[in-house]
């Protein structure tokens, strides 16, 4: 079972790597400096993007985005602007 979700883990982050990098977003692998298999909410300061959507993507809120989290902020819609009062 493990070895599945690995292989899961590793197969998003080369495809969300992939899709990034096309739209010149920082990848997974560009943010997880250390090679845990994990970005922290430091690693994710070098992306505006992922920073902003930290907390949103981080799913089980260990403080840690994993592949799986990481790919959902590709997918997630973005939250529309909030209009000025």
């Amino acid at each position: 079972m493990m070895k599945k979700h690995t292989l899961a883990a590793l197969g998003l982050m080369a495809v969300s790597g992939l899709a990034w990098a096309a739209g010149g977003a920082a990848s997974f692998q560009d943010l997880d400096t250390n090679r845990d298999g994990q970005i922290t909410l430091d690693e994710a300061k070098k992306s505006p993007e992922v920073k902003a959507r930290f907390t949103q993507a981080d799913a089980n809120k260990d403080g840690k985005l994993d592949a799986a989290e990481f790919s959902a902020i590709e997918t997630a819609p973005q939250s529309a602007p909030q209009p000025m009062k």
